[in-house]
């Protein structure tokens, strides 16, 4: 297969946007309350490469090496893994519902992992050990997509509009619940609110195996049916025309898309706006064929959050801000924009 790699070509920009992750990742491993420089982190990263870590395996202390493996590395790759899983889900749903403006969280996914980890807050149960509240976030999760596609089947099909509209509702009744825990039980309050704003602080190296592997399948699964999700963007009866089998798709899309996000969010909290922008950008910048925009979508999602969460690491000594609030502060903006861009016509669908 020839590659066009001229200036502006897909192959390119592909191309950039992966270099740009990389630098990204790089640059995230230099931040911090701790400043260590530049050598010393570039030495401990090269120590864990196999062979070459024999040569590279001094000059730093064992406090500096554990800030940058322990610490810094397992934030930095959850970062990646979410911004790529939400990103991934969003152009999902957005093919599978022919929605420019939805996103994983409305198919429920939010509202079952928030009740999740508040129940697991609330009674302190330890049925999985310290990844309870990671494990019980997302087994609800799934649960509450199950019960919102049950809910919604019509006649041997689920209509897309009878599903949001599901979702939505769902969504809310379970926010309700989650807000009356909350309110009778004020300790739940301080627990709960950086996870229901999302952070990634905290992210061991063993969440972070679990969920790439997730991740990593369900990415390999929703770009598999691509073609699928191509011809439902184009309407359900041309799908069937073209011999799709259109619920088939529809329940793997949405089932795949709930596990990645659903094992995401289990580890990051609530975080807005990835899954909705990414792939709007990714279609503007590569088309709209699905092959291509799931692929690309991860890597601008992985760009995108581990951005956002460098500003919410370094932007404040004291502190650390909850990523999602960063990623609504620059998401909100942004989206008027691809709403501009979309009356206007300027958008590839």
């Amino acid at each position: 297969m020839k590659f066009n790699l001229k200036y502006g070509s897909r192959p390119f920009k592909a191309i950039v946007i992966t270099i740009i992750l990389f630098i990204s990742i790089i640059f995230s491993l230099f931040l911090g309350p701790v400043k260590i420089p530049l050598p010393v982190v570039a030495r401990i990263f090269f120590s864990q490469i196999p062979l070459v870590g024999n040569f590279a395996h001094w000059g730093f202390t064992g406090v500096e090496y554990d800030i940058v493996v322990l610490v810094r590395e397992p934030v930095i790759l959850g970062a990646v893994i979410v911004g790529a899983a939400l990103a991934m889900g969003g152009s999902s749903v957005q093919s599978v519902f022919r929605n420019p403006i939805t996103e994983p969280y409305i198919i429920g996914i939010s509202s079952g992992a928030t009740l999740g980890a508040v129940f697991a807050l609330s009674t302190q149960v330890m049925w999985f050990g310290a990844y309870t509240l990671q494990v019980l976030a997302f087994s609800f999760s799934i649960v509450v997509m199950v019960v919102i596609y049950s809910i919604s089947f019509r006649s041997g099909r689920v209509p897309p509009m009878y599903f949001l509209l599901s979702g939505i509702a769902i969504s809310l009744f379970l926010s309700a619940i989650v807000g009356l825990m909350l309110f009778s039980n004020k300790r739940l309050e301080s627990e709960a609110f950086a996870w229901l704003l999302g952070s990634l602080s905290g992210v061991t190296w063993a969440e972070d195996a679990v969920v790439f592997t997730i991740v990593l399948i369900s990415g390999i699964v929703l770009t598999s049916f691509s073609k699928d999700m191509d011809a439902l963007q184009m309407g359900e009866h041309h799908a069937q025309s073209i011999g799709v089998n259109v619920e088939r798709a529809k329940l793997i899309s949405l089932l795949v898309t709930t596990l990645g996000v659903s094992a995401a969010v289990s580890i990051s909290g609530l975080i807005g706006f990835v899954g909705l922008l990414m792939p709007h950008v990714s279609r503007m910048l590569f088309g709209g064929s699905n092959r291509i925009v799931i692929p690309t979508s991860a890597v601008l999602g992985a760009i995108f959050l581990l951005l956002a969460n460098d500003i919410a690491r370094d932007s404040l000594s004291y502190t650390e801000i909850p990523v999602g609030i960063i990623t609504g502060l620059v998401g909100v903006p942004f989206f008027m924009y691809l709403l501009r861009r979309i009356s206007r016509g300027g958008y590839v669908t």
